[in-house]
């Protein structure tokens, strides 16, 4: 049995039209599936959370919809070890389905890779932890603090955002954006704690990505070495220059070369504990999490089965 958590409402029209063509595909194969429509925001997490929980041997849970809705999937699902899950990416940024190389355009060929899929492809998990609260929200992504996580909740709200998903052009409402908020954010002086390594001072940030797969924003490769199985999150952060030489640097983070460029520090870890200054904007997968000044990241090794 397929699980399918269908959102044809956070979209325009092409998603109800995308779900209907993939619905008629299903028929044909004759496969037995259960559809779950989402209604509201949140909704997606409590539906499986409740299909997580099923008394079924193989549970196949299949996301169509955004990087959005497969995050509150994620933070719905109970036990892990139980759940396989695809992905039929309907959204703009589609990052997730970027980082497990299923097809971002081509629903029915996603489609067909999930039912030949035995679902023994396992990739890692992060986790974002406040721990001022205790609050923690999972990421397949990237989460991240100050200009990214601005931008990219932010994005969720733009109007720019339905034109370019539209066009889809979806990376260029990240870069247009990311323009816009770089000149009125401020920076902030942070402390970091990589593993069990001393901590690590750095003035003036502009932004820091825990990454689990490469890009975000819609095809932004922040860590263009990271891998998505490797137990390790990949960190990127920018700091310590001034915010008219970021705006110059940035089409080098756009292609993917800014690894060597002076105000850019890239490096690998399992775990990494920022304490800022200031509070600032907290994402998971593009997904606000809130105003924070401490916070955990850590790697969740080959924690989720995939229908790749």
């Amino acid at each position: 049995m397929y699980h399918f958590i269908v959102n044809i409402h956070g979209g325009s029209g092409k998603a109800f039209l995308k779900w209907n063509k993939i619905r008629a595909f299903l028929k044909t194969k004759k496969v037995e599936f259960k559809v779950h429509v989402p209604q509201r925001v949140g909704h997606a997490m409590q539906i499986a959370r409740e299909v997580s929980a099923l008394p079924e041997d193989d549970i196949k849970i299949v996301v169509v919809g955004g990087d959005g809705t497969i995050n509150e999937v994620l933070n719905g699902i109970t036990d892990f070890s139980r759940v396989k899950l695809g992905v039929i990416p309907t959204g703009s940024g589609n990052d997730f389905a970027r980082g497990v190389k299923l097809p971002r355009h081509n629903q029915k060929k996603a489609l067909d890779i999930i039912l030949k899929s035995k679902g023994d492809k396992k990739i890692d998990l992060g986790r974002s932890t406040v721990l001022s609260t205790g609050d923690s929200r999972i990421f397949g992504i990237s989460s991240g603090f100050g200009l990214d996580a601005i931008v990219g909740t932010g994005l969720n709200e733009a109007k720019i955002k339905k034109i370019l998903n539209w066009m889809h052009l979806g990376a260029l409402g990240y870069a247009v954006l990311t323009v816009q908020t770089l000149f009125t954010m401020k920076t902030y002086s942070v402390s970091l704690k990589f593993d069990d390594n001393e901590p690590m001072s750095f003035n003036k940030l502009i932004f820091l990505a825990a990454m689990n797969f490469k890009a975000e924003g819609g095809g932004v490769p922040m860590c263009p070495k990271a891998k998505g199985d490797d137990g390790e999150l990949s960190i990127c952060l920018a700091a310590g220059v001034p915010k008219i030489l970021t705006f110059f640097k940035f089409p080098f983070l756009c292609l993917g070369l800014h690894s060597h460029s002076k105000g850019f520090y890239l490096r690998n870890c399992k775990t990494l504990v920022i304490e800022s200054d200031s509070k600032s904007v907290l994402h998971t997968d593009g997904e606000l999490v809130g105003n924070v000044d401490k916070v955990k990241f850590e790697v969740l090794p080959q924690k989720l089965a995939m229908l790749v």
